[in-house]
This record gives C-alpha cells, structure tokens and sequence, in this order.
C-alpha cells in the first residue's frame, strides 16, 4: 500500500510539473515583444500604462452613454467629446491616437491571453490644428494636445467600473450585438478577472482619492479644475509613489510638445528632472505604469526609443501649415523682428540659425530664471510635498530596477535649490500654444503683450487663430468649448514673463511687437 501511494504521488507530481510547465510555455506564447523603431513606439508603444481588455474598452462607451457622452450624443462621440484624436481609417482597432494595445497584464507586465488597451507616448504629445470649422486638421506628432480632458474621461471610466450594470455578461452582450461575434470563455475569464481587480482597486481608492466625478459634472471647471490639454504631473506622483491624496495641490501644467529634445540640458522645465529617461519613466509612473511592468523588454524598450524619436524631432512650419489660408509672413517686418528677438529673447531662449537649422544657444539658455523674477504662477514650484517627493520616488524603485530614476537627477536644478522655469528653446513656437506653463495664455500675441491677456475664455476643441498666433476662444461657452478658465482661479495665473516689455507700459511699442511676432511665426 506505501509503494502505491509512493507512486500515485510521484505521478501526481509529474502531472503537476508538466501542467505547470506546459502553462509556463503557453503562456510564454501569449505575448510576442514587439521591438518597434522610434516612431512606432512613440505613437504605437504601450508605456505600461495597461487600463483594460481590449473587449471592453471597446464597448464601455455603448454600455455608458451618459458618462462617455456628457455633452449628449448631438455633440459627437466619445473620442470628440474628450478630446482626442480620431485615428486614420485602417489603423490598429480603430482607437484613437496615443491608445496602445498589448498582450500584457496592468501593473504586474505578466503576458495576457487577452488584449489590453492603455497609454502611449503620442496620447498627450499628439494634436491637432484646426483651422476653421469642420477642417479635418492638421495632425502633429509631438506636440502638446490642445484638446485632450484626460482627467474628465479617467473619471467617466472609474464611473463605469464602480457602476453594478458593468458585468461580464453585459459586456458579452454588447461586445455580440456590435461585432455580431460572441465572446470566447478566455476572453470572458480574463474579463471578469480584470472586473473583479479593477473594481476593488477603485474602490480602495476612494477614502483617499475621493469618489470620481460623473455625467454632466464632467464638464464642470469648479469641479474638474484641471481640463483640456492640462496635467497635475506631481499630484499624479504623489498618488501612486506616496500614496497621499495631495488634496490642496494646485499645480496645473501643460502637455508640453517635445520637438528637438536634445536641445534640452535639463529634461523638466522647471530643473526638477535632468536626464530625458528619467523625466519619461516618472511620466509614465503618473499615468499608472509601475516599476514591474517598466522593466518588460518590449515595454522598457518602447520607453528609450520614444525618447530617441523626440530628440530630432522636428516641429511644423507656420507657412506651411496655413498656405491654403493665403496667409503670408511679411519678410521685412520679420527682419525687423529678429532684431527685437535678438535683444529682449534670445538670452535667455537662444535662436535658430536658418542657414543650417540648428539651435543657437542663448547665453542663459539652460539656466533658471527664480519665480521671483519671471512672477508666473507658481503652484507648480510650491506644491505640498515638493521637497519630500524626489526622496519618495527614490525608495519606490528597487535598487535592483534598471530604469530608476539616478536620485542626482531629481532635483535640485541647475542654480542648486532655486525656484523657477528653465530658459528653453522655444523651437515650432507657434505649435506651442496655449502659453506659459499652465496653459493660461492662449497666443503670442497676449504672451509678448502686443494684446491683453485673457482673463476668462473658454477651452476644448479650440480653433486655431493665425493671426494673433494661438487658441481662439469664442466669448460664450458651447459644446466644442465647454471649460471655463479663469486666470483668478488658484493655479490658472496668466501674470510675469513680461518680455519685452509690460502691456502699454514703459517703453511698450506696438510696431515693435507686431514684427517680434512676425518672426515668432519662423522659428
């Protein structure tokens, strides 16, 4: 009877093993690294930023009108209504641009039987310029969304989450009625599996994150204070590497575009960050990557060959973006304008050599000019854990993770401990809009004070306005420009950088400025 039993186990053990590996080697099989040239992983690349299976991101908006539509459906779909870019016909799942899709589980990088949907580079560093009404727009990679309420459509979909009719068989049953396909049992598996983890973890969240906003509140700039083409950077830090609701934190910043980063010797504009990895890897931390899905080849990969994509990267050319508009720069008033340039802007910004395309640098250029001279807003150098932050982020990767952050490379900047905004290139200038670090100035114009700066308008959609060289805002809200910005609002300061000269102040010339912006539309 003890052989017997000596046997069965022994068989038992071996059955045990070879399942194991046999799952071990299937598995292996579920996700196949794609290692992608620059631009590919910088538009296609997942970042580890998994969100949920393909199956149902595809039919959340069918299943939730009322929150992926706020605005009702006359005012278009739900890629429209938050504004992100539709993607061209053909493309991979018909998601829209900066939408990856990978064989990789959230935050634990572990392959997937099922696909998953997150972020890549190109989502927020994506935009389009839109010329007049119903232009199908001009699409430039690189550059800042104008558009993109990233915040309002995370907050639509933990709404969903949490919603009891989210289940696998209503998403079955959708999924069948749009594609006239059911379902398969790993695909229903691995939903109900992500279902059962998502929702916890959303719920887990709430006594610290507080519940998300839903339906028309979407829409509502008291309530969603962040809005179109803005992030809270360090907030979204200080969630997931300190775990703290940073409640108080007013740091509105801007999608920045990233056009010829190696003319950057600081990758942060604020001196927080040196290094464009570490800058990348922390930006993907925000947006829910984690340490362990980070170091997947094919992940990691996509993260430096982003980088790569961006150093050269060159940025639209004002002339050719409104030819068709009969728009013309004025070649003496840019001549003049250049001399302007020379002596109130490229100290501090440098100045491009169009003999042969490269970047001249300014004399302070890469330095820190202190918020006590450049007076913009600066929530975003006085945040509550700006001092404790870069230490948290040092204990949050192991010391054994490639891609952690060098603790040398997070602050201080370049003056030691000084607070304020790096002196940068300002290259493609024009696709830069809206201005100042937190968005709060829609054109050139009003930056350089050839105009008053805006003290409300209203964002979304924004059309593009040639002529005072930005975002045009109409003087009402509608359903394309529904966000109300007021620069009075803690964190939306429109004030400093008053370069070359205040608005009708001392020394203040019209002309002057008129050709000054003539020759910002060259650079």
């Amino acid at each position: 009877m003890l052989k017997v039993i000596r046997i069965v186990a022994i068989s038992l053990v071996s059955i045990l093993l070879v399942a194991t590996f046999g799952f071990l080697y299937i598995e292996s099989t579920w996700a196949k690294p794609q290692f992608r040239t620059p631009q590919e992983a910088f538009i296609h690349g997942s970042i580890g930023t998994e969100l949920a299976p393909l199956p149902v991101f595809q039919v959340l908006p069918d299943l939730f009108p009322d929150q992926f539509q706020p605005a009702g459906k006359e005012a278009g779909d739900w890629v429209e209504q938050f504004g992100f870019i539709h993607a061209k016909p053909g493309d991979k799942e018909g998601l829209p641009v900066g939408f990856s899709v990978s064989n990789y589980q959230p935050q634990s990088g572990n392959p997937s039987p099922v696909k998953f949907v997150g972020f890549s580079c190109a989502l927020c560093h994506t935009s389009h310029i839109r010329r007049f009404p119903g232009d199908e727009a001009v699409i430039v990679t690189g550059m800042g969304s104008t558009s993109l309420d990233l915040f309002a459509w995370v907050d639509a979909f933990k709404t969903s989450i949490l919603d009891k009719n989210l289940t696998v068989e209503n998403i079955a049953k959708a999924y069948e009625a749009k594609y006239q396909k059911p379902l398969g049992i790993v695909d229903k598996t691995v939903i109900g599996f992500w279902l059962s983890t998502a929702r916890g973890q959303v719920l887990a969240s709430l006594p610290k994150w507080d519940a998300p906003y839903n339906g028309k509140d979407l829409r509502d700039s008291k309530l969603l204070p962040i809005g179109p083409s803005r992030t809270q950077p360090f907030k979204e830090l200080v969630h997931f590497v300190m775990d703290r609701p940073a409640a108080l934190d007013k740091s509105y910043s801007k999608l920045p575009s990233l056009y010829e980063q190696e003319n950057r010797e600081w990758a942060q504009y604020d001196g927080s960050v040196r290094d464009s990895l570490s800058r990348s890897v922390l930006a993907a931390v925000a947006a829910g990557a984690t340490p362990n899905n980070l170091v997947v080849p094919e992940i990691s990969h996509n993260v430096t060959q982003a980088i790569e994509y961006t150093r050269g990267l060159q940025g639209p050319k004002y002339a050719e973006v409104f030819k068709d508009q009969g728009i013309k720069i004025d070649p003496q008033k840019v001549e003049r304008g250049h001399a302007v340039f020379q002596q109130s802007c490229a100290t501090c910004h440098g100045d491009r050599n169009f003999a042969d395309g490269t970047w001249v640098k300014g004399e302070l250029q890469g330095l820190i000019t202190p918020i006590e001279e450049i007076q913009t807003d600066s929530e975003r150098l006085n945040y509550r854990y700006y001092q404790e932050l870069p230490d948290a982020v040092d204990v949050f990767f192991p010391n054994s993770n490639p891609l952690k952050p060098k603790r040398e490379n997070i602050r201080p900047g370049p003056l030691g401990n000084t607070k304020g905004f790096i002196n940068a290139p300002i290259e493609s200038v024009f696709a830069r809009a809206p201005y100042l670090h937190n968005g709060s100035v829609l054109t050139l114009a009003e930056l350089i004070n050839l105009k008053p700066r805006r003290e409300i308008f209203y964002r979304g959609d924004n059309l593009y306005d040639p002529i005072d060289v930005g975002l045009a805002s109409p003087t009402e809200p509608d359903d394309k420009h529904y966000f109300k910005l007021d620069t009075h609002v803690q964190g939306n300061s429109n004030k400093g950088h008053d370069y070359p000269w205040t608005y009708q102040g001392t020394g203040w010339d019209k002309a002057a400025l008129e050709d000054l912006l003539e020759y910002l539309k060259t650079l």
